[in-house]
């Protein structure tokens, strides 16, 4: 486009003359604006509408969500983490979800868990580690900021080490408390994956990984994820600010 001629009012002067000259002289100063791809109307309407698809495909399919969907399947003797077709059995696409598990926290079984290969952190959010009474001296104290997508700020108000429990293998888990409000009850990020050994597909809607008998898949929760969706959309409602749903 700059060889075309385009965008000249953020390059800078005498570069970009024909084919080629692409190098480390050539400097583009980026415009920040807001781009608007849907009314607020329309992210709702949409949101509904899958909502409203995906529990009309589970009954129009027979479908078990809950026994099915959010399971933990082992693949007992694999000695490799492989995604196949087979993994697309009972998801319902075309689907742009994200990953929703369920998983011991502590002692308690903890619902809509975000799995985020995103985050280089995992947090807990105000709802899930009040539930839980947490022991004062488990809680350290924390001063990291956390830098969201567009460059907000948010402190942790303290931190906890606490297991994390999936298919019977169990992690130290570390978590910084948000005082703050969220669809999902907790994220684990990558630090959580790492530790686990778990490799994620969205595609396929699942993360796996090894245990000594073998390898454990553990299926997204889709309606979960979905639920999440609107609850988040029900904010920016309230809230009609800019950013980006997962």
């Amino acid at each position: 486009m700059i060889d075309a001629g385009k965008l000249q009012e953020y390059v800078k002067k005498g570069f970009g003359k024909g084919p080629g000259h692409f190098g480390a002289a050539h400097v583009i100063n980026v415009s920040h604006i807001m781009i608007h791809s849907m009314t607020k109307r329309a992210l709702e309407d949409e949101t509904r509408r899958k909502l409203r698809q995906l529990k009309e495909w589970y009954l129009t399919n027979h479908i078990d969500f809950f026994s099915g969907n959010g399971a933990e399947t082992r693949e007992i003797g694999y000695t490799k983490i492989e995604f196949s077709p087979e993994d697309m059995i009972g998801l319902y696409a075309p689907q742009n979800d994200v990953i929703v598990i369920t998983a011991w926290i502590g002692m308690f079984r903890v619902h809509l868990i975000l799995v985020d290969t995103g985050s280089s952190v995992s947090v807990m959010f105000s709802g899930d580690y009040s539930s839980m009474n947490l022991p004062h001296d488990l809680i350290e104290e924390d001063e990291n900021p956390i830098i969201g997508f567009s460059g907000e700020v948010t402190k942790a108000i303290r931190k906890v080490k606490i297991p994390v429990t999936v298919a019977d293998k169990s992690i130290l888990g570390n978590f910084l408390l948000l005082d703050c409000r969220a669809p999902y009850n907790a994220i684990v990020g990558r630090d959580w994956m790492h530790d686990i050994g778990a490799v994620t597909s969205s595609y396929h809607q699942c993360l796996k990984f090894f245990t000594p008998e073998g390898v454990v898949k553990v299926r997204s929760d889709q309606m979960a994820a979905h639920k999440c969706h609107e609850s988040a959309m029900d904010e920016y409602k309230k809230f009609p600010i800019y950013f980006v749903i997962a």
